[in-house]
């Protein structure tokens, strides 16, 4: 059983000097669909109290595969529809007029940690741990979970056909036992108590935690390669599917390949297996979505559709594929995703095609084309579209029409933005961007979403390179956890 702690916050000193500044797949195309970094938060039902005091902001993760990010603001309102609606959507903020302020601190030890609705998990060295999100207390600790291999189980299933945890949010934790020849998969309820474990034989493949409750092995055998997905609960093989092991065409995913380990990745409701001559797509139920004679990358848009694209030519084809396989629609360019956004946005769909960018409606349709080398979307809004092009240029489009509405260069970070963002944030007026500071550590540079004008920047020391953005107001680095306000 979970030992209980005493209610007791860890603290810091305010630093209030930087507010009001004016101012692992082989290599190819991402095996997780373009965008790295630690798994988003996953999310379960509040209730109307909790719903008023919660104010999130869920950071998109750049393609250059630095996860940064901030989560800001924790102010009472009434507006609990709004509430809700800006703590369910990636980057909504409630207020960005100001920076925000360190309020308190957690140091992790050699875990990857993350966040469970309002449950800060971290796992380590020295057990695991869950804190409250808005305070840093912590609420429970698992010593005997010492070492393990943790995380979500897992992600939003979306684009799924039936989905492993009905309404595809995570509401337990996954931990991984590795011996040496076989791996103890436990299942953690958010209150901190094992409630199901068993043991997995690793010459099935590597395990990765999987959505619903699954870990996910893939392996060869005579017949080619196999990946199946085992319910912790039960012991059972939840599916498994056969995969198309290509004998040319894939000679990259061979480098550094050894003993033709085959290796799985889940994200936003989409299983990668990758390894030597194997480049494979599933949904969360273990269909296969990819082309097999292809080189292609799978992404889910989040209404029951998935994208499959070239993954690399900006010319090639995309479809639009249903849960069931099905092409709904064909486009061409490679897909844009992420974008912080806050409530209501357009529902678009944006494809790189070189030198312009193209707009569709979820059915295909053409909503406009933009005349830039766009590489990275940033904010989204009913608005505008904010994105970053292939000159670091930040430029933000009208979200109706594609025209231009203003542009920004880079510079020095005390006069632009970063060349190289790694988080984004919105509150409908205002847009936050995350990177690499010129004097190490990393900017948090605010901009008016309409005029593109600096509204307030803020630096921060110590390494960036593993940082995650939760509900409740979180940066992380290497070796701590923030909590702000």
């Amino acid at each position: 059983m979970p030992r209980r702690r005493s209610q007791q916050t860890v603290t810091f000193v305010l630093d209030d000097s930087a507010e009001g500044n004016d101012l692992d797949a082989p290599g190819g195309p991402d095996p997780a669909g373009g965008q790295g970094g630690p798994a988003r938060p996953a999310r379960r039902g509040r209730s109307p109290q909790t719903r008023r005091r919660r104010a999130g902001l869920v950071l998109g993760v750049a393609a250059v595969g630095v996860a940064l990010a901030v989560v800001l603001v924790d102010r009472a309102s009434t507006q609990d529809d709004t509430h809700e609606a800006i703590e369910r959507t990636d980057g909504g903020v409630l207020d960005l007029s100001h920076a925000p302020r360190d309020l308190w601190s957690v140091t992790t030890d050699g875990g990857t940690p993350f966040v469970v609705d309002d449950l800060l998990v971290v796992p380590g060295r020295s057990g695991l741990a869950g804190f409250d999100v808005g305070t840093g207390t912590e609420s429970w600790r698992l010593d005997e979970l010492a070492g393990q291999d943790c995380s979500a189980s897992t992600e939003s299933t979306a684009g799924s056909t039936e989905s492993a945890v009905g309404d595809g949010t995570a509401r337990f934790v996954v931990c991984l036992e590795t011996a040496a020849d076989e791996v103890t998969a436990r299942l953690v309820s958010l209150d901190g108590s094992v409630v199901a474990d068993g043991v997995l034989d690793l010459a099935a493949g590597t395990p990765t935690v999987g959505v619903g409750g699954v870990v996910l092995q893939a392996s060869r055998d005579a017949a080619g390669a196999v990946v199946r997905a085992t319910d912790v609960r039960t012991g059972e093989v939840a599916w498994e599917q056969r995969l198309t092991v290509r004998e040319s065409g894939l000679e990259w995913t061979c480098e550094g390949s050894v003993g033709g380990v085959l290796r799985t990745k889940v994200r936003s409701g989409v299983v990668t297996v990758f390894g030597c001559g194997v480049w494979s797509f599933l949904t969360a139920d273990g269909l296969v979505v990819d082309e097999p004679l292809a080189l292609t990358t799978v992404a889910a848009l989040g209404d029951g559709t998935f994208l499959r694209s070239s993954g690399t030519a900006v010319a090639g084809p995309a479809d639009a594929l249903a849960a069931d396989g099905t092409v709904r629609w064909t486009s061409e360019g490679l897909l844009l995703e992420g974008g912080a956004h806050h409530g209501t946005t357009q529902d678009l769909i944006l494809l790189d095609q070189g030198d312009a960018l193209l707009a569709l409606h979820p059915g295909g349709a053409t909503a406009w084309t933009a005349q830039v080398a766009a590489r990275q979307v940033l904010v989204r809004t009913a608005d505008v579209v904010i994105v970053q092009t292939i000159d670091r240029e930040t430029v933000a489009l009208d979200a109706v029409t594609g025209d231009e509405r203003w542009r920004r260069v880079v510079g020095p970070l005390s006069d632009a933005l970063p060349q190289r963002v790694g988080g984004t944030g919105a509150d409908g007026a205002t847009a936050i961007l995350v990177g690499p500071a010129a004097s190490g550590g990393y900017t948090v540079v605010a901009l008016d979403q309409a005029t593109g004008d600096v509204r307030w920047t803020q630096e921060h020391g110590g390494d960036p390179e593993a940082f995650l953005a939760a509900d409740g107001r979180l940066r992380f680095d290497r070796s701590a956890i923030t909590g702000l306000g």
